[in-house]
């Protein structure tokens, strides 16, 4: 599936079409229709059945009290050892509630990615008296070729009245043998 943006602010990334550096962006599961890659369709990894690896996770987002992090499972996808398994964590802390949040990815075309429906698409205003909410969201990476991992990613959310979106790459994605450890 591949979705237009024409809401993109003037930037770097504003010019480049994902479609046009061999990326397909994929919405969350909920929003759209699944990929059309058999090895990822039907597939669903419950958020409670994954066990974090080691690795540090990368920072997707970090701006205006809010953020978003990629953290990575120890284990693949059950019954699918080539299906890296990725949670990305949103968090505020900002003094305005965030709604409204959607993630969107993209990988190059030797890769299939699905993201799995979020935890949610708001986050309440931080209280240092209260843990922070979090708001989560699998995401499941076919890369049979073992290419180098490579994810561009649209970010959108409203902080208050305020409307963010955000595009951008994410990098220095650990080797995939590594997250297991």
């Amino acid at each position: 599936m591949k979705l237009p943006f024409p809401d993109l602010p003037n930037s770097s990334m504003a010019n480049t079409s994902f479609s046009s550096l061999g990326y397909e962006l994929k919405p969350a599961a909920s929003l759209h229709p699944a990929s059309h890659d058999a090895s990822l369709e039907n597939l669903f990894v419950p958020l409670i059945s994954i066990t974090p690896s080691n690795i540090c996770p990368l920072t997707v987002y970090d701006r205006n009290g809010f953020k978003a992090m990629l953290h990575f499972s120890r284990d693949p996808a059950p019954g699918q050892p080539d299906v890296l398994v990725m949670v990305l964590s949103m968090l505020s802390t900002s003094a305005q509630p965030i709604k409204d949040i959607a993630f969107q990815a993209a990988v190059p075309k030797t890769m299939n990615i699905k993201l799995q429906p979020a935890s949610g698409s708001e986050l309440p205003a931080f209280s240092p008296l209260l843990p922070p909410a979090v708001v989560s969201q699998v995401l499941l990476l076919s890369n049979p070729h073992k290419d180098p991992i490579r994810l561009r990613y649209k970010l959108a959310f409203m902080q208050g009245a305020q409307p963010f979106s955000e595009v951008g790459e994410v990098t220095g994605f650990p080797e995939a043998e590594l997250w297991g450890r």
